[in-house]
């Protein structure tokens, strides 16, 4: 995921706020524990949106400590874990493997080629744990590579190609919920891929990549109302769980974090941009 997927922490209470931080120390905490300090680097507040969200949803038992923590090194941390933390700090793992493949491809990147490698031999042991979601993250983004170097003209198969990376990290496993989870993580993963796309839009066209809005004959600040009906399908399928647990902290991210970029940006540019 690209950081998009966050709270807006001016409108959550002070409970909330502390809640979301400790279940973002806990999975960072996690990545420390089972992998090591580097991987503590592909660390996003995207995932502790997973773990909020399908903890809610099947209420797993907790753990909460308090743990030193070198980056805050000055007080005490409090962290909470679950069956949950451990998945997303594997999908954390496996995402950023993928990324760092990608970014190599595009752009040449060293630093992400060399940080790949270093994930190499995780990768894989994660990649056989949970070969369903690594299957489909691989053929999503080799289908995303191919339609993006063809230049295809219909967009909706690299929007749809996301949609479905993402439709099976949200199905933890086959049961009664797995439909209504994949389809969920389908619109969200379309909602980032065309939210990514609109911020990245100026450095797509300077540097002449494949970027959906221009297929779609649409600048960014036109975006709004596209990625309103996009979102308001994942929020369809939300609102139809059994939702209680930090349903409201949940609210907050899906109805107004995810749009903080996108309106710091780009909100007012199609009343001034002549």
């Amino acid at each position: 995921m690209y950081g998009y997927i966050v709270c807006n922490k001016a409108q959550l209470t002070e409970e909330e706020a502390k809640r979301y931080e400790k279940v973002y120390c806990g999975l960072c905490r996690n990545l420390k524990k089972r992998f090591g300090q580097m991987e503590r680097l592909s660390l996003t507040y995207d995932l502790t949106f997973l773990i909020l969200f399908l903890s809610s949803l099947y209420e797993p038992e907790e753990k909460e400590e308090d743990f030193r923590c070198g980056i805050h090194p000055l007080q005490k941390r409090m962290g909470v874990e679950n069956r949950f933390t451990e998945y997303a700090s594997d999908m954390t793992i496996l995402l950023t493997y993928y990324k760092c493949q990608d970014d190599w491809e595009d752009d040449h990147n060293h630093v992400m080629r060399w940080y790949g490698n270093h994930l190499g031999k995780l990768f894989w042991e994660i990649s056989e744990k949970y070969p369903r979601q690594s299957r489909a993250v691989k053929e999503s983004i080799a289908e995303l590579s191919e339609i993006e170097k063809a230049c295809a003209a219909n967009p909706d198969r690299a929007v749809n190609a996301s949609g479905k990376m993402l439709a099976d990290i949200f199905v933890y496993d086959t049961d009664f919920w797995s439909k209504s989870l994949w389809s969920f993580g389908f619109e969200l993963g379309r909602f980032i891929y065309l939210m990514d796309a609109s911020m990245d839009y100026p450095k797509d066209i300077k540097a002449n990549h494949y970027n959906p809005l221009i297929r779609m004959n649409r600048k960014p600040e036109e975006m709004e109302p596209i990625l309103k009906m996009t979102m308001g399908k994942a929020m369809e399928i939300f609102e139809k769980l059994p939702l209680v647990q930090d349903v409201n902290l949940l609210r907050n991210i899906l109805y107004g974090g995810v749009w903080q970029k996108y309106y710091g940006k780009w909100r007012g540019k199609e009343k001034t941009d002549g």
